[in-house]
């Protein structure tokens, strides 16, 4: 059987993607459809039994990687990727602040910060954290090539990081009562961010050209998501002021990027990141309980039509009316099918390529 990465054209892929972020889609938009291969064999490597072994051993997770690449099917411009993942506040983490694993879905840190104008970020490379992706990164590496692209590991960083470390109450309040210390400490974690992301792409770039994340758009040169979940919880304009100058800044250091947009309350923030010139696009996430993706055409539209990039996930049955309603140049649409036919029909059903 040939390696999971064989069995698509990448390359292809590759250059869709190139054309995705110069906002063309020359053979239409770009679909990726995922589903599991209908001869699927279950798991042959033991599984740990604590939650945090699920998390972090390192043998059981490059082993994982390699059986989810292995078992499922990649259509489209879908490809096997293996996301290393310790949780969205892993860059709070290396800061020094204590990650606790709940279940086998959610890890969060304990707020740390008691004062701002007594804190300074510090990024350790000693941390044990920090040690712990490197290492795994490192492992992955000898086990991808063939199998499947490293993702760049989940980072929130910014005002994420700093509400995970203050908490997120009191950072709301900070924004009032002391604005300069929140400021200033949004200089030097922006300044981290990018010192995380060098070494993450260092690393992986020894056995692969280019990156991915959990966004599974590709892009040739260093890309990864941008994101604030934090600032859903505040106005626009504290916003612009507090942390649109980090947008700013990430994006003009990556090659490609794409924001995470998370949920209604956050939607005050797109007009102000529509106009950030260097930020590639937006992944419009409304949440479960604010689903169908269909819901939210014209949000959508005001992405496409201000041409910037649009990433959504949407559901198998809906993909055909979103294609129907929204522009193409510039839209990336992922989605999950029950059997492969069905994937090869829905692509064929577009005048996509399988």
């Amino acid at each position: 059987m040939r390696a999971p990465l064989e069995r698509i054209d990448l390359e292809g892929i590759k250059q869709q993607f190139d054309a995705y972020w110069r906002r063309e889609a020359p053979g239409g938009p770009l679909v990726a459809v995922s589903c599991s291969r209908t001869d699927a064999e279950p798991p042959d490597f033991p599984v740990p039994e604590t939650v945090e072994g699920r998390w972090t051993q390192t043998e059981y997770l490059c082993n994982r990687a390699r059986w989810q690449a292995e078992n499922n099917v990649y259509l489209g411009v879908a490809f096997p990727m293996f996301l290393p993942n310790i949780g969205p506040d892993s860059f709070s983490a290396y800061l020094g602040a204590e990650l606790q694993f709940l279940d086998d879905a959610t890890s969060w840190v304990r707020p740390c910060v008691d004062k701002l104008a007594d804190y300074t970020p510090v990024f350790d490379r000693a941390n044990k954290w920090w040690r712990h992706m490197c290492e795994l990164l490192d492992a992955l590496c000898e086990v991808a090539p063939g199998n499947f692209l490293i993702g760049m590991p989940d980072l929130h960083g910014g005002g994420d990081a700093l509400a995970a470390l203050r908490h997120p109450d009191k950072l709301a309040l900070d924004l009032y009562d002391v604005p300069e210390e929140v400021e200033r400490i949004m200089v030097v974690l922006t300044g981290i961010y990018k010192q995380v992301v060098d070494e993450y792409s260092a690393r992986i770039s020894r056995v692969q050209q280019g990156s991915t994340t959990w966004l599974q758009a590709y892009s040739r040169g260093k890309y990864t998501a941008l994101q604030n979940d934090f600032s859903g919880l505040i106005s626009p304009a504290m916003f612009v002021r507090f942390f649109r100058p980090e947008v700013e800044e990430l994006a003009a250091y990556l090659d490609n990027s794409l924001y995470h947009l998370d949920g209604p309350a956050a939607l005050g923030n797109l007009p102000h990141l529509l106009e950030v010139d260097e930020l590639d696009g937006i992944q419009w996430e409304p949440g479960v309980a604010d689903r169908p993706m269909s819901r939210w055409v014209e949000v959508c539209r005001q992405v496409l039509e201000a041409g910037k990039c649009l990433q959504i996930g949407a559901a198998f049955d809906e993909v055909p009316y979103l294609l129907s309603r929204l522009p193409h140049q510039g839209l990336f649409i992922t989605t999950w099918a029950a059997t492969e036919s069905d994937g090869r029909e829905l692509l064929r059903q577009i005048g996509r390529k399988s």
